[in-house]
């Protein structure tokens, strides 16, 4: 097993979210949080051992990971809040922190483009 050079955000969605995804027009069940959160995007970060200069590194991708979040929910753009902003993602999404990331495996790990 080795450590690897990365620490790792767990991104789960809020309310918000759950009631933007439950208001779209092609929603066909209404979800639950419980079934948001039960399986989450996990986001490699550089490596950080401080819980702040982490949050540091999200907010400056927030807008990003934002919008593919609600991208991974529904590709209809035009559906998507209009004024998406930084504060939106801390509003929308708890973030969970870990700074040591394991890879058990000896294959190298494939990268796939969003």
């Amino acid at each position: 097993m080795y450590s690897i050079d990365r620490s790792v955000a767990i991104i789960r969605p809020k309310q918000p979210f759950l009631d933007w995804a439950n208001k779209l027009p092609d929603a066909e069940e209404e979800v639950s949080l419980e079934d948001l959160v039960d399986d989450c995007t996990a986001i490699l970060i550089a490596e950080c051992d401080d819980a702040q200069k982490a949050k540091a590194l999200i907010n400056a991708m927030a807008l990003d990971f934002l919008e593919s979040e609600l991208f991974s929910w529904c590709t209809y753009q035009n559906w998507w809040p209009q004024n998406r902003t930084k504060e939106m993602f801390w509003d929308w999404f708890d973030v969970e922190f870990h700074s040591i990331v394991i890879d058990p495996y000896q294959d190298r790990i494939k990268r796939k483009v969003l």
